[in-house]
């Protein structure tokens, strides 16, 4: 199964749950749902965004408005994911902490606790089905994907558990606190949103930086790298960054003698990029050598 078709099956299932909350929520009256149905509306647009820009990078004809490829869209779309999520989080939590001043909220507990029953196992299911199928993949846009759904997953079962503990107090002592039980789940759900895409915003914040890659990603390539200075007798300096699902090498080396020939010259890039096609198969390499420091 592609990467493409796995969207797609996002696609259609995140509009079947953002159809069935916002609907689901205005008939029980209840914001938590309706902010399931909000939220999953949204996972729906970004969720065609994402298939846009998969289409964009996985593209075979060169583009020549973008010389140096498409890789930088992958962590761009995760970005701009993360910061929509968040805001729609601060947004309803903000929306919660009113409504608990105002005194609360009447919901149909019922009805809200059959939702979050089918919201529960379907949000698991996509969720557990995102992570077998991209263990092969190894995709950064399945992953917030799948992010999104262990979200959504995590959400229902707040849910769940919020509208039992309200039906269970409905004939007790404590029925007066019911009315605070949707908004102060809406609160509690959004904090805990806020800070998953944190992760992916941060990542693809240092790739769109051009932060340089850690150290076990570095130290094959480093190591060839100095293999062959050695043999140069010459002096080298690496530069390294992942930017979405490629990997940019740019290693110059400061010659104290001699010439080469292409043949060699290609030689020793071939040995970067099969050091490269190690770590990553997308990967640009580009091996310069030079007499001067300036250009070191």
């Amino acid at each position: 199964m592609t990467e493409q078709t796995i969207l797609k099956i996002c696609v259609f299932t995140t509009a079947a749950f953002a159809i069935l909350g916002v609907c689901w929520g205005l008939y029980a009256g209840s914001g938590m749902v309706l902010f399931d149905g909000i939220y999953s509306t949204i996972s729906l647009l970004l969720s065609l965004v994402s298939l846009l820009v998969l289409k964009q990078i996985q593209s075979a004809n060169e583009d020549m408005r973008f010389p140096f490829g498409k890789a930088h869209f992958e962590p761009l779309i995760i970005l701009f994911k993360s910061l929509i999520v968040i805001g729609v989080c601060l947004f309803s939590s903000i929306d919660a902490v009113l409504v608990v001043l105002e005194g609360g909220r009447n919901v149909a507990i019922e009805s809200a606790l059959i939702y979050a029953i089918i919201s529960t196992i379907g949000c698991f299911i996509i969720f557990m089905f995102l992570l077998i199928k991209n263990r092969s993949i190894g995709s950064k846009l399945l992953n917030a994907e799948k992010n999104q759904w262990f979200g959504d997953t995590v959400l229902s079962v707040g849910v769940l558990a919020g509208f039992s503990v309200s039906l269970l107090l409905r004939d007790s002592q404590y029925s007066q606190l019911i009315p605070y039980a949707d908004p102060v789940m809406v609160v509690i759900a959004s904090c805990l949103f806020i800070l998953m895409p944190m992760k992916t915003l941060l990542a693809a914040g240092k790739e769109i930086l051009y932060y340089q890659v850690s150290d076990d990603q570095l130290q094959p390539i480093d190591d060839e790298a100095s293999t062959i200075a050695k043999q140069l007798n010459a002096q080298y300096k690496l530069r390294m960054v992942s930017i979405g699902r490629e990997v940019n090498i740019e290693l110059n080396f400061l010659m104290s003698k001699g010439l080469l020939s292409i043949a060699e010259m290609d030689a020793i890039r071939n040995r970067i990029s099969q050091a490269a096609e190690q770590l990553n198969e997308q990967h640009w390499v580009n091996v310069n050598f030079t007499a001067c420091k300036t250009w070191l």
